[in-house]
């Protein structure tokens, strides 16, 4: 065989070799796997509203009312409503309020329980007592001269040194049953003037709500 037929083998046969070789490496080659799909990220929860701060119950809400204590049938008033309460307080003072108690115990002195509010201003300070006039009658009379009976009153004030308004004023007050004439029924009044003019009018602001007024239980 001459050389160049040789040659042409030799070629032939090292093509055929690496052609067998490619072949079988791209049978043992695995596909790489595709990775894993990674998994959605983590959504947290919109943390809750930090729950609002509990408010402090009002100095100034509603007295409620006493279990030994019967509540007024009725109440009138005509001062300035303001923050839930009517303030006793215009110049002229011509403001006053009024309670019906329909029912009376049916012997001794009334014990009449109270509580409001009192300051010396609009806004005013912390601390002041109340002081106002506290009148009575079977029904409100069409003159001055017809309540029975009226009393300058001062109530000492209650408020604890943790209380934000210092309004609070508390006590009693007593009626005498010899000046009810055998009234089964009554009115009492409080306001800044004295019903018979006779004493000087207070400059103390008076609050005054329904459940100011209640007429103790014997």
């Amino acid at each position: 065989m001459s050389t160049r037929w040789l040659v042409i083998v030799v070629a032939c046969v090292v093509a055929a070799v690496l052609i067998v070789t490619l072949v079988v490496a791209g049978d043992d080659e695995a596909p790489t796997p595709q990775g894993a799909p990674s998994s959605s990220p983590a959504v947290s929860s919109p943390a809750p509203p930090a729950a609002s701060p509990s408010l402090p119950t009002s100095p100034s809400s509603a007295p409620s009312p006493s279990p030994s204590a019967s509540p007024a049938s009725a109440f009138t008033a005509s001062g300035d409503y303001a923050g839930g309460w009517y303030w006793l307080r215009d110049d002229a003072n011509d403001a006053a309020a009024t309670w019906q108690f329909v029912t009376l115990p049916p012997d001794g002195d009334l014990v009449f329980v109270l509580e409001l509010l009192a300051t010396d201003a609009i806004g005013g300070a912390r601390g002041q007592d109340a002081r106002f006039f506290f009148a009575w009658a079977p029904s409100v009379p069409p003159e001055p001269a017809g309540w029975a009976g009226r009393l300058p009153v001062t109530l000492p004030n209650v408020s604890p040194a943790d209380d934000p308004l210092g309004y609070t004023c508390r006590g009693t007050v007593t009626v005498p049953r010899s000046t009810l004439a055998g009234a089964t029924t009554l009115v009492v009044r409080i306001s800044r003037d004295d019903v018979r003019g006779e004493l000087t009018p207070t400059d103390v602001h008076i609050g005054v709500v329904a459940s100011s007024v209640a007429l103790r239980l014997p």
